[in-house]
């Protein structure tokens, strides 16, 4: 679905935020249980039209001067709590599918952003420097761990995904144990809070090579804060994050203050389908 634009309108921030404040009227009082378990085409129409809206062409000014106004704030909390529900309802749905067909594999290559999975994980990949037989830690992972799956089938990288809600952590599982994979990705139902970095010790002996934070995985600022605590130097670390125009909106909080420690080696941005930049860090003390 895309957004209506009258020829010759321009993409004004006034003609925006009317846009943004249409789109919360339609969600703003939608329960968890409602985007979660509620019917689909409705909801379906109004991901599609979020998606439409933050991914329309506009100058990074324009983006920047909307997303800056305080008044806003709590309608970009709405919306993010709508988009990363419904993302999980998604992913829920399919892993079901995936779960309930004889042809597993089949099924998960259907998932609409499968395509999106296999850039953003070779972009990791190449990032961290990584190899078959390696592992590493996903925190975020979800209910359909299809960062996990990639990276284990197109480059032979083991995980631990790391997922705070013990429902999608089980079903995560179920997915891993469907698809025979159980040996080779664990799923920990926790967060940020059960890394404690005895695992990330740099050397060739070392368990996890390297720890990726979702974009979805917050709080940004407590994350990271712990992760300085606990982490030895020269740990590696790539985050997901959303930087392009309106997009940016999505991170909440975002990485523009790290905590002093992290040092930014790399910043790779987006090639369509996929919409995340991925920002790739290093511990420095």
């Amino acid at each position: 679905m895309a957004i209506a634009v009258h020829e010759g309108l321009e993409l004004s921030p006034e003609y925006i935020i009317e846009e943004i404040l249409a789109l919360h009227r339609d969600i703003r009082d939608l329960s968890d249980e409602e985007i979660l378990y509620g019917p689909s085409d409705r909801n379906g129409e109004l991901f599609r039209k979020l998606d439409a809206l933050i991914t329309l062409e506009m100058d990074d000014k324009i983006a920047l001067e909307i997303l800056q106004k305080e008044e806003l704030e709590p309608i970009f909390t709405d919306i993010i709590r709508f988009r990363n529900l419904y993302t999980v309802k998604l992913e829920t749905e399919h892993a079901n599918e995936v779960l309930a067909d004889k042809s597993p594999w089949d099924v998960l290559e259907q998932f609409p952003f499968y395509g999106n999975y296999l850039k953003l994980v070779r972009t990791e990949y190449e990032g961290l420097g990584l190899k078959a037989g390696d592992r590493v830690a996903f925190l975020g992972s979800g209910p359909l761990p299809l960062t996990l799956v990639v990276f284990f089938r197109q480059y032979g990288v083991k995980s631990i995904g790391i997922e705070q809600n013990s429902t999608r952590a089980y079903m995560s599982k179920r997915v891993l144990e469907k698809l025979g994979l159980s040996e080779d990705i664990r799923i920990l139902n926790g967060n940020h809070f059960s890394l404690d970095g005895r695992d990330f010790v740099p050397g060739p002996d070392s368990g996890v090579k390297a720890l990726m934070v979702a974009a979805q995985a917050e709080p940004k600022k407590e994350i990271f804060g712990h992760l300085l605590e606990v982490m030895p130097v020269g740990s590696r670390i790539s985050c997901r994050i959303y930087e392009k125009g309106l997009r940016k909106l999505l991170n909440g909080s975002c990485l523009f203050d790290l905590p002093e420690g992290f040092e930014e080696q790399e910043r790779v941005h987006p090639e369509p389908p996929v919409y995340n930049t991925v920002v790739f860090l290093e511990k420095k003390r």
